[in-house]
């Protein structure tokens, strides 16, 4: 009886041993599992990428036309600050490149074996430069805020080099890179803590300035400019229950972001004041749900 009894705890011990194992096992596997969708989530700053969507983060958008015949073996990549678009039109080497960072000849990552002369040309209604290499023909151009260039590696008549440009595309996205987007939540955060002063201080003057006119109010009142705006009731425009849910010491952290980061909302769900970051960079209140 004593050995049997023995025998079973030993079996008991070793069943124990085997789920343990295999629990950590289990976690292992589920560990390597999550470590491999957060590295697939991660975004991609040096390598190549699936599309041009995934430039955004750097600010750029370029692309060619994959839909026409003559372009064959495109490639996205990223290097650093740099997008870059390498395809084939017509069996020829090109590579297209985009960066807010980089310009010119640094931007193409080309050695400039020109004779200085260039050909001034546009590009979709942007001014740009085109030069003659040793061998290949090069275009740099901007649109104010992303530097392009595209590279052709033999040296291609201008009819040719007309054609490969009427093949591609690009867009600044500036906005959406993700230093930018965090720089403009911060300059939000400070904009709504002027809004929260200004209205608990009741200031209409204060008011005048950050107001996108006309102004939609929320007790069904409207004010078409500066002047209606001071002849307003400070009661009519600062009530209690608004100044209470600007007040709130949440207001701040629960403060609705749209995701591009250009539209804000503060307060509650009912009592709010909407503003939005405009086309010349400033934040203005565009309604108040008072």
């Amino acid at each position: 009886m004593e050995y049997r009894a023995n025998m079973s705890k030993k079996i008991y011990i070793i069943a124990i041993f085997i789920l343990a194992a295999a629990s950590l096992f289990v976690l292992s596997a589920c560990e390597k599992k999550d470590n491999g969708t957060e590295t697939t989530q991660k975004k991609i700053m040096n390598g190549t990428v699936e599309s041009a969507a995934d430039f955004t983060h750097i600010g750029v958008y370029i692309d060619v036309n994959k839909n026409d015949s003559g372009v064959t073996d495109v490639k996205y990549t990223i290097s650093g600050e740099i997008a870059i678009v390498s395809f084939r039109y017509k069996g020829v080497r090109v590579e297209l490149r985009g960066s807010c960072k980089y310009s010119q000849y640094e931007l193409a990552g080309v050695k400039d074996t020109s004779n200085g002369d260039l050909i001034a040309t546009d590009i979709n209604g942007y001014r740009a430069s085109l030069y003659t290499l040793d061998p290949g023909r090069i275009i740099f151009w901007s649109d104010g805020k992303i530097n392009y260039s595209l590279y052709i590696y033999v040296t291609a008549t201008d009819d040719d080099v007309n054609d490969i440009v009427k093949q591609i595309s690009f867009e600044s996205r500036y906005e959406e890179r993700d230093d930018v987007k965090n720089q403009t939540v911060d300059e939000g955060k400070q904009f709504a803590e002027k809004i929260i002063k200004v209205f608990c201080d009741k200031d209409i003057e204060a008011l005048e300035d950050m107001m996108y006119y006309p102004q939609e109010l929320g007790n069904g009142n409207s004010v078409a400019n500066v002047n209606e705006l001071r002849n307003l009731s400070k009661d009519d425009m600062f009530t209690d229950i608004l100044i209470k849910a600007l007040s709130d010491k949440n207001a701040l952290d629960e403060m609705r972001i749209s995701d591009d980061c250009t539209e804000y909302t503060i307060g509650t769900n009912y009592k709010n004041v909407h503003f939005k970051l405009m086309d010349d960079g400033q934040f203005l209140i565009t309604k108040i749900n008072n």
